[in-house]
């Protein structure tokens, strides 16, 4: 069985299920799970039809070790990050699950994923690009020599020893360490995954032009479409974007990282519009301002205060 998950917290839940529901159309044989880093009562989800729709699963459900620590200092994004591989571990365990695939929220899918990726393969990741962009752009290779060669937001996991290997490798340096901070080579859980070709050596780097695509790699790919079919350069059948740094209430800016503007750019809107469509089905403007349970009153926030508190005096 290959189970497909994701990670969300309660107000990003109309992007976990508009996902999910772009997975089920494509790939209707597969498992999904929401898993949840946030805390909900079995009422309060008997009671909500959209937190029905997918299975869900939630963070304390795990028994993790590392489950106060987590829970007591990360902010949202640290929390889906470091728990990522928590999530993995749990549904590997089960007898069931022969694999699973692992994608951002901020994700949907507009194709099925080439079948060498489902059928092959024990460990998989994408790198951010796989060609340079112009020296205009140079930015771009910057922002991955410090956060990593390969993005964190999507992977396949198939049950084997060296898979094994690899979860407690990982978890061993990421879970309690899920910092950011570039001075001391931290970027969240991703920047490790630069030594995974190198430690595991059946993990594959998938090259497919259709995986993946986001604003770090627009400048090596171009969208079309061919027989209602989206394409990429052309050739390749689009699986999935991944709508990172993408604001709902500015639909056709691609991100707030890019360097390319929407006039540039005119191929991405038709998936950006679409993103809005869904997005907007799925109640966003309903679930977006939900505080997290754990993150709400922990010290991620009082971090945040002195943050902005020295932020403050430093202007001054």
């Amino acid at each position: 069985m290959t189970l497909f998950f994701t990670i969300a917290t309660t107000n990003y839940l109309p992007f976990a299920v508009s996902l999910i529901d772009s997975v089920k159309q494509q790939h209707p044989e597969f498992e999904v799970c929401i898993c949840l880093t946030d805390y909900l009562t079995p009422d309060a989800i008997a009671k909500n039809k959209l937190m029905r729709k997918y299975p869900i699963l939630q963070l304390h459900e795990l028994q993790a070790e590392e489950f106060g620590f987590i829970t007591q200092n990360y902010n949202p994004m640290q929390l889906a990050n470091s728990s990522k591989i928590l999530f993995a571990r749990h549904f590997l365990d089960k007898k069931e699950i022969d694999q699973v695939i692992f994608g951002d929220s901020d994700m949907l899918f507009f194709g099925r994923l080439p079948e060498n990726v489902i059928n092959e393969h024990e460990i998989i990741l994408t790198p951010h690009f796989s060609s340079p962009p112009p020296v205009e752009m140079k930015r771009q290779e910057l922002e991955v020599l410090n956060a990593g060669l390969y993005n964190g937001g999507f992977f396949k996991l198939k049950k084997s020893a060296q898979v094994d290997a690899f979860i407690n490798w990982h978890r061993e340096r990421s879970v309690l360490d899920c910092i950011y901070d570039f001075k001391r080579g931290y970027y969240g859980e991703q920047l490790w995954l630069n030594f995974v070709p190198l430690y595991f050596k059946n993990a594959h780097v998938e090259q497919n032009t259709g995986l993946n695509v986001a604003y770090w790699n627009l400048h090596e790919r171009t969208i079309s479409q061919k027989e209602g079919i989206f394409m990429v350069n052309g050739t390749t059948p689009l699986s999935f974007f991944h709508f990172s740094g993408w604001d709902y209430n500015h639909p056709l800016n691609i991100s707030k990282w890019t360097l390319f503007t929407p006039e540039m750019r005119p191929d991405v809107k038709p998936l950006l519009e679409e993103y809005h469509k869904v997005l907007k089905a799925n109640e966003y403007e309903h679930y977006i301002k939900m505080p997290n349970y754990y993150t709400a009153n922990n010290q991620s926030q009082k971090k945040s205060f002195f943050k902005k508190l020295k932020k403050k005096l430093f202007k001054k």
